[in-house]
């Protein structure tokens, strides 16, 4: 049904029930109205549910999860290969994200595997653990990808030790923790050496 069929459809076809119920029973003259405003919230709620049309015509939205924030432009122009710019956009929703580590990730990324700066990668896998609101995974993750970037990019084992001890503090038991806890052993041997 039509934005404006939803809208228009309900009033008319109430408003001609009540006035049947005018000329055949005497009701009163704004029964129309009343009988028509009636199937049109009816009809709202088929369509919408209650939540829906309280939000629409409220503008509040029930539930606690706040809507995903879209960075099409950003993402676009990654895929155009416009990195640069692509990373400026994600700065500019970093600072309006509200903690949301999307683009801070992304700029890491892209940084990392595009423009080879590993250096301003690791910087920027750091400020989404410092700035924004990372899920145990994502922390895993971020701890994850800053020892591969100082063991194998920047070939800096020694500064692969902390993020190591992170991942087995917050996996002791499972498989990423034991094999942090076998890398960082290795590594603090090879330092005492």
């Amino acid at each position: 049904m039509s934005a404006g069929l939803q809208h228009v459809l309900p009033i008319a076809l109430g408003g001609g029930v009540g006035m049947v119920w005018v000329v055949w029973l005497g009701a009163p003259l704004y029964t129309p109205v009343m009988v028509g405003l009636f199937v049109w919230i009816v009809v709202q709620l088929a369509l919408r549910g209650a939540g829906g049309l309280a939000a629409r015509y409220t503008g509040l939205r029930g539930g606690t999860t706040p809507p995903r924030r879209e960075y099409s432009a950003a993402q676009a122009l990654a895929a155009q290969g416009r990195y640069l710019e692509a990373v400026d956009a994600y700065e500019v929703a970093a600072a309006e994200s509200e903690g949301d580590p999307e683009p801070y990730l992304a700029i890491a990324r892209i940084l990392r595997d595009h423009l080879k700066d590993f250096e301003a990668s690791a910087g920027w896998f750091r400020r989404a653990r410092r700035d924004a609101r990372l899920t145990r995974g994502q922390e895993l993750l971020v701890a994850q990808e800053l020892v591969e970037l100082y063991t194998t990019r920047l070939g800096d084992a020694g500064r692969a030790i902390p993020e190591l001890a992170r991942i087995v503090q917050l996996e002791p038991n499972g498989p990423r923790g034991q094999a942090a806890a076998r890398r960082l052993a290795e590594l603090r041997s090879e330092a005492r050496e």
